[in-house]
């Protein structure tokens, strides 16, 4: 009797654990919110350092910076395990947006300003979306 108690009380342990490591499509907005704020503080610097409002250095750390808190979040979203077809779906946006963001911060680095900011417009509206900021 002890045993089936046991075998019982594994199983619905085992089922909380993988039913709870599984995130809906709220788990990630606030990845992809944190995905955006990084994104747009890097088409600031950008657009700071093109207009001559800061110093190279500053902007070049700003840059550095959101490419590292992107990369953070990139992997976070790589890592999450959703739990349906919406979540999945909303992670998939989020990644590849926080990808070309990355991107396109290191086309700025590499000094083509204008391809960067189109990159960063483009991946800023889909992260806007997916963090439910529109």
């Amino acid at each position: 009797m002890k045993r089936i108690r046991w075998s019982v009380a594994g199983l619905v342990i085992a089922g909380c654990l993988v039913s709870g490591c599984a995130a809906s499509t709220s788990d990630i907005q606030p990845l992809a919110a944190d995905a955006l704020s990084a994104a747009r503080s890097a088409e600031l610097g950008i657009h700071l350092d093109e207009a001559g409002r800061t110093f190279a250095t500053t902007a070049r750390v700003v840059l550095d910076d959101m490419a590292a808190q992107l990369s953070d979040v990139i992997t976070q979203l790589e890592q999450t395990q959703t739990a349906d077809a919406a979540a999945e779906r909303a992670r998939t946006d989020a990644l590849d947006a926080s990808r070309d963001a990355v991107d396109a911060i290191h086309t700025a680095q590499q000094g083509d300003a204008a391809a960067a900011e189109h990159a960063l417009a483009a991946a800023i509206a889909v992260l806007d979306e997916v963090a439910g900021e529109r």
